[in-house]
């Protein structure tokens, strides 16, 4: 970005996909940062350190961590790498009921194989026929409207008891927001969301959500925000270079956090820091789905200056 009025952006690639097992992660870690921004208090903010450059930067609040860190026992994972093949060779109505059958004869089902089967639930709620099942609690009835409001009926019940095990998934709370559109429902769909938009990015979740809708991932991308200020006394004695800086950035589009990795000038990523930390960004997603990020940002002061 450019003081003044030789405003430019330099934006590095600016995500990086955690590397993931078959359905889970490591945490990121933490450390210090520059600034914080307006999302900072209302996130819960602790200083977050971002994790390592590339072209998708994913990123993992450090009070997400216990849950991200979550592992499926040999069981869970045996049905979800089933359901993952049937749902590939177009059987995922098949996939639906096998994930019905380990319900049944788990006590305490694996949240990830609850995210999977509402997931399914709700495209099929939306009209994805291989997906309708031949048997279980919501079984094909030969009717197109009632399977739709049994589809997501059964949805809602099974991703709201992925909600009371993971209260903090952002990707619950989306998904109940796409089962409400499919069934009509606009404005607690918006509700949704919103409540999402508060709460973890969790890897593994996002993971499923991508797996099964083929799902693209985009990066942050800045929307407006005011020039960073470049001090006369600093540009009078020839003070200049790049500020290279990351972002925090929200799954609501507002910076939470500023990080410098590279200044000429401490003043100078102050300066810049205050600027990115009132700038609005259109989130990174996975789909449609708003996630957090980190995005990088060069502010160049001096070149290009009257």
């Amino acid at each position: 970005m450019m003081p003044r009025r030789h405003r430019e952006q330099s934006f590095a690639p600016i995500l990086l996909l955690a590397l993931l097992s078959l359905w889970g992660c490591a945490p990121a870690p933490a450390g210090k940062a520059v600034e914080a921004g307006p999302s900072a208090a209302r996130s819960g903010k602790m200083l977050e350190r971002p994790v390592a450059d590339g072209p998708w930067r994913l990123h993992l609040l450090s009070r997400c961590a216990g849950t991200a860190g979550h592992r499926v026992d040999a069981a869970a994972r045996d049905v979800l790498i089933r359901c993952g093949e049937l749902f590939r060779y177009g059987e995922g109505g098949d996939g639906i009921v096998a994930l019905e059958m380990y319900l049944a004869g788990n006590a305490r089902p694996d949240p990830l194989v609850l995210l999977t089967l509402g997931q399914l639930y709700v495209m099929a709620g939306q009209g994805v026929p291989e997906l309708v099942p031949g048997e279980g609690p919501a079984a094909d009835t030969g009717d197109w409207e009632r399977n739709r409001k049994r589809f997501l009926a059964r949805a809602r019940t099974v991703l709201e008891s992925v909600g009371e095990l993971r209260p903090d998934d952002s990707a619950v709370d989306y998904l109940i927001a796409d089962a409400l559109r499919a069934g009509g429902d606009l404005a607690g769909a918006e509700t949704r969301v919103a409540g999402g938009m508060e709460k973890c990015t969790i890897p593994a979740s996002m993971d499923i959500l991508a797996r099964y809708q083929e799902l693209l991932r985009t990066p942050a991308a800045q929307i407006d925000g005011p020039a960073p200020d470049y001090p006369a006394e600093l540009a009078d004695r020839g003070i200049a270079g790049d500020v290279v800086q990351d972002l925090l950035v929200a799954p609501d589009g507002t910076v939470a956090q500023v990080e410098t990795i590279r200044q000429p000038d401490r003043r100078l990523a102050r300066s810049a820091a205050r600027a990115h930390s009132q700038a609005r960004f259109s989130p990174a997603r996975v789909g449609k789905y708003p996630v957090w990020s980190w995005a990088r940002v060069t502010t160049r002061f001096g070149a290009g200056e009257d």
